[in-house]
C-alpha cells in the first residue's frame, strides 16, 4: 500500500494526476460529495445554531476509500480549489479520520508541473471557505424544504406534489418572466430611417444619424431636402482601434460558447471540465486548461511571458503589445483562482484536434485565442467620416478601411459597419448634386427574450449566484418546468409566472435581485472572515420565520388564499375555471370547487396572457384546438385534437389511428407536403409532411404563402410575434 494517497472527485481527474505520479501515489476518487443534508426532512436544527444533519450519499464509496487509505502516511486532499471542493475536502477529513495526517492540495491547472509543485507546498483546509458553503447550502435547504411544501397545497391541494421554489432561481425566473410581461404589453410605434443617395462617382450613401419619429417631421424633411443645396460641412479621419477583451471567465465562457456554437451554459461547463481533468493525447492525459469556475481576469506572469514568446515566434514582433497586457478584476470578484487559460499555449488547437472531439476542439480554440489575443497588438483600422449639410440637416457618410489587423490575425473580429464602403473624394465646401431621398418605415420591436447566455450575464450583472452556480441555476427552472427553451430564447410557461406570482406576493424577498445579491455578498463575507455562519443565518431567519408563520396561518384560516383565476367558464355552471396542479400537470377546475367538481384539461402548448394574478387563455385554448377538418385515412371518421407529451396531433375517436397536427398550408419546397406541427427539444416547430424526403421547416406558425415574392411561406416569428419570409431573399413588411 503507498504511503502517500491523493483524493479528488472525478474518476478523470485521478487517472489524470495518477499518470504523473506514478507507482508511489494511490490516487483516488470521491465521486462528487461524500456528505449532504437527508433528503427526507429539514435536516437542520433551528433551535440549536442551524446545526445540520449531514449524512453519507454513498457508503460503499466512503467505504472503498477507508479501506483503501489505511497505512497511509499522508492523505493529500486535491479535490477541486472552490468552496464545494473545500466542503468535500473537509468531510473526506472527517469521515476518514484514522491516524492519517491529511493535507490540502490546489490544482488550479491539471499539469506534471503543477501537480509536483502542490505536493511540494501542501497547505491546510480553508475552515472560513467551508463555512461558507455550509451557510449556502443550509440557506438553499431552509428556503427550498420549507416553502415548496406550501407552494404545492395552494396549487395541488397536497403538500407532496413536485412544486419547488428556490433560492436563487426564483429571481432568475422572475427576470425571465417580467420580460415576458415587458413583451406582452408592448406597443409598436412606427419611425423612419432616412439616407440621401448622392449620384457622383462612385454613388454613396449619407444617413440621417437619428430616427424621425413623427409624420409631421418626415414632411418637413421631405420639404427640406428637395429645397436645400447639399454641401460638405466636415471631412474627418480618425483611427479605430480593435482591443482584445479580457481573458475568459466563467460567465463570458459560456455567453462566447453560447453565441459562437449554441453551447447551453450546462454542456459548456461540462466540455470545459473534460479540459481541465485531462484528455487524453498521445497515450497520456493531458489538462490543457485552468479551473473554470472563476471570476478572475487575473493571469500567471509565466503564462504572459509564454503567451508573448509565442506570439513574437508565430507571428512577428510587431503583433505584440507593446507592453505585457493585464486586466482589473471587477469589484466583487473573489479573485480565487487564475482566468480561464491555456495550460500551454504551444499546445496549439491544429496540434491537439487529433485528439479531442469536435465539441472539445471548439471550446478549447475559443479559449487559447481569446488569451493569446490579450498579448497582441490592437488592430487599427482608418475611417473616414463626411458630413453634408442641407440648411439646418446633416447627414452622414463613413467608410473604414484595415491597416494593421493585430488581434484579428487570429480572432474573427466583427466586421464594422461601414467597413467595405467607397466614398468619392471629397473636399470641404464642396457643393454636391441633388440627391435621391431615401426613406424607410420601421417599426420599433420589443424588448428580446432572454438566451441562457444572455441569462447568465443578468445574473453576473446583478451579483447573483457565482461561477459555480450559473449554469445549474439556468439548468434547474428548465427541468421544473418553468421555463422552456424555445428557438433559443428562453420562454416562462404558465407554471413558471404561477410560481412567481405566489413568491413575488408572499415572499418577496426571494425574487428581489438586491436582496439575493446581499446573501451572496454575506456568504462572501463568511469566507473573509467578516461574519460567521451563523450570524447569516439567524439575520436571515429573523424575516424569513414570519413569512412562514403568516402563510401557513392563511392556508388555515382561507380555504383558497392564492387562486389563479382564468377567462374560461366553467362548462357546467359558468362561474371562472382556476389553474390547479396535478402529477407535473397544469389543469383548470372550477372555482366554486368543492360545490362544482368541472375539469378541463390544458395542452402542452398554448398562447396565453398573465396578468395580476389572472390568466387569460380562453382564446389560446380556442388556438390551440382548432385545426383544419381531416377525415381518418383509415375509417373516414372526423379525427380530433389531442394533446399528448410531444404537443398537439389529430386522433380518431373510432379507430385510435393518429396524425400530425395540420395547418392547411403547402409546402413551398417541395410543393407537395402539407405544413405539419411538430413539437421538438426546441419546442414547437412546423415541417414538411413528406419528411424526410423534404426537410424543409420554419420555426413559427405558417401564415401561408409570401405575397411578396410568392416563393417563400410566412410564418409567425415566434420570438418577435410579426411575420417573417421563409425565404432569405425576401423582406416582407
Amino acid at each position: 500500500m503507498p504511503e502517500n494517497v491523493v483524493i479528488v472527485e472525478s474518476p478523470t481527474k485521478a487517472r489524470t494526476i495518477s499518470a504523473y505520479l506514478g507507482k508511489g501515489f494511490l490516487v483516488l476518487s470521491s465521486r462528487g460529495h461524500v456528505r449532504d443534508l437527508p433528503e427526507d426532512e429539514l435536516g437542520v436544527d433551528i433551535h440549536n445554531g442551524f446545526a445540520p444533519k449531514w449524512v453519507i450519499r454513498n457508503r460503499k464509496v466512503v467505504a472503498e476509500l477507508r479501506e483503501k487509505t489505511k497505512g497511509a502516511k499522508v492523505v493529500y486532499l486535491a479535490t477541486d480549489p472552490d468552496r464545494e471542493g473545500e466542503a468535500i475536502a473537509y468531510d473526506l477529513m472527517e469521515l476518514l479520520k484514522d491516524g492519517h495526517r491529511f493535507a490540502r492540495i490546489l490544482l488550479h491547472e491539471i499539469t506534471p508541473e503543477s501537480v509536483r509543485e502542490a505536493l511540494r507546498n501542501p497547505g491546510e483546509i480553508d475552515l472560513k471557505k467551508v463555512e461558507a458553503q455550509r451557510a449556502r447550502r443550509i440557506l438553499d435547504r431552509l428556503v427550498g424544504y420549507q416553502v415548496s411544501p406550501l407552494l404545492a397545497r395552494v396549487l395541488a391541494g397536497r403538500q407532496f406534489e413536485s412544486l419547488s421554489a428556490g433560492r436563487v432561481q426564483s429571481v432568475a425566473l422572475r427576470f425571465i418572466c417580467d420580460r415576458e410581461l415587458e413583451i406582452q404589453d408592448f406597443v409598436p410605434q412606427p419611425y423612419w430611417e432616412v439616407a440621401l443617395r448622392f449620384p457622383t462617382e462612385p454613388p454613396f450613401l449619407a444617413r440621417l444619424p437619428r430616427r424621425v419619429e413623427k409624420a409631421e417631421e418626415l414632411e418637413r424633411l421631405r420639404e427640406q431636402v428637395s429645397r436645400a443645396e447639399p454641401v460638405v460641412a466636415k471631412v474627418e479621419e480618425e483611427e479605430v482601434r480593435r482591443r482584445p477583451a479580457p481573458p475568459f471567465i466563467t460567465s463570458t465562457l459560456q455567453q462566447a460558447a453560447s453565441s459562437a456554437f449554441g453551447f447551453s451554459p450546462r454542456r459548456t461547463m461540462e466540455i470545459a471540465q473534460e479540459l481541465y481533468e485531462g484528455v487524453p493525447i498521445e497515450g497520456k492525459p493531458v489538462g490543457l486548461i485552468t479551473y473554470m469556475r472563476t471570476d478572475s481576469v487575473r493571469v500567471a506572469e509565466t503564462a504572459i511571458a509564454q503567451a508573448r514568446e509565442f506570439i513574437k515566434k508565430a507571428f512577428g514582433k510587431e503583433y505584440l503589445s507593446e507592453r505585457p497586457r493585464r486586466f482589473k478584476n471587477k469589484t466583487r470578484a473573489q479573485d480565487a483562482h487564475e482566468a480561464i487559460r491555456p495550460t500551454d499555449v504551444f499546445r496549439t488547437p491544429e496540434s491537439v484536434a487529433p485528439y479531442l472531439r469536435p465539441d472539445q476542439l471548439k471550446l478549447y480554440d475559443l479559449i487559447w485565442r481569446r488569451f493569446l489575443a490579450t498579448q497582441m497588438a490592437e488592430g487599427v483600422w482608418r475611417r473616414r467620416k463626411v458630413t453634408i449639410r442641407l440648411g439646418d440637416l446633416e447627414f452622414v457618410a463613413s467608410a473604414s478601411w484595415m491597416e494593421f489587423p493585430g488581434i484579428g490575425r487570429i480572432l474573427e473580429l466583427e466586421k464594422l459597419p461601414d467597413e467595405g464602403v467607397v466614398l468619392p473624394d471629397l473636399t470641404l465646401g464642396q457643393r454636391l448634386p441633388k440627391p435621391e431621398l431615401l426613406v424607410e418605415e420601421k417599426k420599433t420591436e420589443p424588448p428580446k427574450r432572454y438566451t441562457e447566455a444572455g441569462l447568465v450575464k443578468k445574473l453576473e450583472q446583478e451579483g447573483i449566484g457565482r461561477p459555480s452556480t450559473y449554469a445549474q441555476i439556468v439548468s434547474v427552472i428548465q427541468e421544473r418546468g418553468y421555463v422552456r427553451r424555445e428557438n433559443g430564447s428562453l420562454k416562462p410557461t404558465l407554471l413558471g409566472f404561477i410560481v412567481t406570482d405566489f413568491l413575488r406576493r408572499y415572499f418577496p424577498e426571494t425574487v428581489r435581485e438586491d436582496f439575493t445579491a446581499q446573501m451572496e455578498a454575506d456568504l462572501d463575507r463568511i469566507q473573509e472572515g467578516e461574519l460567521t455562519r451563523e450570524e447569516v443565518l439567524r439575520n436571515f431567519y429573523s424575516w424569513f420565520s414570519p413569512k412562514l408563520q403568516t402563510v401557513e396561518e392563511l392556508l388555515t384560516q382561507r380555504q383558497k388564499p392564492f387562486q389563479v383565476l382564468t377567462d374560461v367558464p366553467c362548462p357546467k355552471c359558468g362561474a371562472p375555471m382556476e389553474v390547479r396542479y396535478w402529477e407535473g400537470e397544469l389543469y383548470l377546475a372550477c372555482s366554486r370547487y368543492p360545490a362544482c367538481k368541472s375539469t378541463r384539461d390544458l395542452p402542452r402548448d398554448f398562447p396565453f396572457r398573465y396578468r395580476d394574478g389572472r390568466v387569460e387563455l380562453a382564446e389560446g385554448l380556442k388556438q390551440a384546438e382548432a385545426a383544419p377538418e381531416r377525415l381518418c385515412p383509415t375509417c373516414a371518421v372526423p379525427m380530433q385534437v389531442r394533446h399528448g407529451r410531444y404537443g398537439r396531433y389529430l386522433r380518431c375517436p373510432n379507430c385510435g389511428a393518429t396524425a400530425p397536427l395540420p395547418t392547411g398550408v403547402r409546402c413551398p419546397a417541395c410543393g407537395e407536403g402539407e405544413l405539419v406541427e411538430r413539437f421538438g427539444k426546441g419546442g414547437t416547430f412546423y415541417a414538411c409532411s413528406r419528411y424526410p424526403e423534404c426537410t424543409f421547416r420554419v420555426p413559427g406558425r405558417p401564415l401561408g404563402p409570401c405575397p411578396n415574392c410568392e416563393k417563400g411561406v410566412l410564418y409567425e416569428d415566434p420570438r418577435r410575434h410579426v411575420p417573417r419570409c421563409s425565404n432569405p431573399d425576401c423582406a416582407p413588411s
